[in-house]
């Protein structure tokens, strides 16, 4: 059996599903696909290292149960996240038949997680998925909360809808291939998450690093379980973002301008850790944040590589610039979330995402620019 659901998801118009967190989910499918699969026909949306690894032995399983399973994979990638493979893979499903009754299972990290949602969201005006999350990073992140989105040249997920999963498969047992970059990629948004919410899950990560680095399983299930509870929490909350869920924004105004910038080159996590830096320091020159407890954050982060230094590389001007095509902005105006301690996030009229103007942006980057 599953070893146990750890939030009953309530989503928007009474949507209710389970999320797991446990070892073997994928072997013991029996306990969360039947009661999905309005038909035989099932859509595994994966990629090609993935599929590998496990997509094709699990679609091998359905079939030998008496599904007609179709495997659609897709090569790894922030690029995958487009209008044409998007278009692909719906034309795809359309040559093999798939109806409005097709269950989409994603098998995958976030690319394939997100790319998946938004083509079931759409598929025949849609269609039921499961997300099956095999990073770090999507069990935190993706898999949780509906958003599904495609990237265009103008930036990451701002094409998409909020359309919510059937269930939530988190198999710890995925990621014990998961190469320490990819576990800190994910581990950078459980901290984000502790950051703004929770002192003491901080904390934990903090005193438990080492285990946690090496995939200690009671640790690593610890900070999942922690994460997915909060994330879970607020989504529930404020499922369409109109305030609350920007929390979960943390570090990603100058996150994902960074991410830009960098062309992607740069690991999704590491951008934000980068983008907390930042807009932690402003917080700081804001008066809202103590300098200890910014040493607090920036050491964490610099056990696990990420240091101050590395912004050196970028242009603030091109970063300022890029920053103004988040989705939390205003009549062409930077909204960032800031912090006003670890664990709590400074609010104004109950607003959690605050108008930061380019001066100061500016000012915290030469502020940590001057450091070194």
């Amino acid at each position: 059996m599953l070893n146990k659901i750890i939030v009953k998801f309530k989503g928007g118009n009474g949507h209710k599903y389970n999320i797991w967190l446990g070892a073997a989910q994928l072997d013991n499918w029996q306990e969360w696909l039947p009661q999905h699969a309005r038909s035989k026909k099932i859509a595994i949306i994966t990629d090609v290292f993935v599929e590998k690894m496990c997509s094709k032995r699990f679609a091998k399983r359905l079939t030998d149960n008496g599904y007609d399973v179709l495997v659609l994979a897709i090569e790894p990638g922030e690029e995958s996240k487009s209008a044409k493979t998007k278009e692909y893979l719906e034309l795809e499903m359309l040559k093999n038949k798939c109806d409005r009754h097709t269950l989409c299972i994603a098998i995958g990290g976030g690319v394939v997680g997100d790319l998946a949602g938004f083509v079931a969201a759409t598929y025949m005006r849609g269609i039921k998925y499961i997300q099956v999350p095999t990073t770090m990073l999507s069990m935190l992140d993706s898999s949780i909360g509906g958003k599904t989105a495609i990237n265009t040249a103008y930036g990451k997920n701002l094409i998409g809808a909020i359309w919510q999963p059937q269930e939530v498969i988190a198999d710890v047992n995925l990621l014990s291939n998961l190469p320490k970059i990819q576990l800190i990629n994910g581990l950078i948004e459980a901290i984000k998450i502790f950051i703004t919410l929770d002192n003491q899950s901080f904390m934990y990560v903090a005193n438990n690093l080492s285990k946690i680095l090496t995939k200690e399983e009671k640790i690593l299930q610890s900070v999942i379980k922690r994460a997915v509870k909060l994330k879970s929490w607020v989504v529930q909350n404020d499922e369409k973002e109109e305030n609350l869920r920007m929390i979960l924004n943390f570090g990603h105004t100058i996150g994902h301008a960074i991410e830009r910038v960098s062309n992607y080159k740069i690991l999704h996590g590491y951008c934000v850790a980068l983008g907390i830096l930042v807009e932690a320091e402003i917080a700081v020159l804001m008066g809202h944040l103590t300098r200890e407890n910014y040493v607090l954050i920036s050491n964490l982060f610099s056990k696990l590589g990420i240091k101050k230094e590395m912004l050196l590389e970028f242009d603030i001007d091109e970063i300022i610039k890029s920053s103004l095509l988040d989705k939390k902005n205003r009549n062409g105006d930077v909204y960032c979330v800031i912090i006003k301690d670890i664990g709590a996030v400074y609010t104004e009229d109950d607003r959690v995402a605050m108008r930061i103007t380019k001066k100061t942006i500016r000012q915290a980057f030469m502020s940590l620019q001057k450091q070194y």
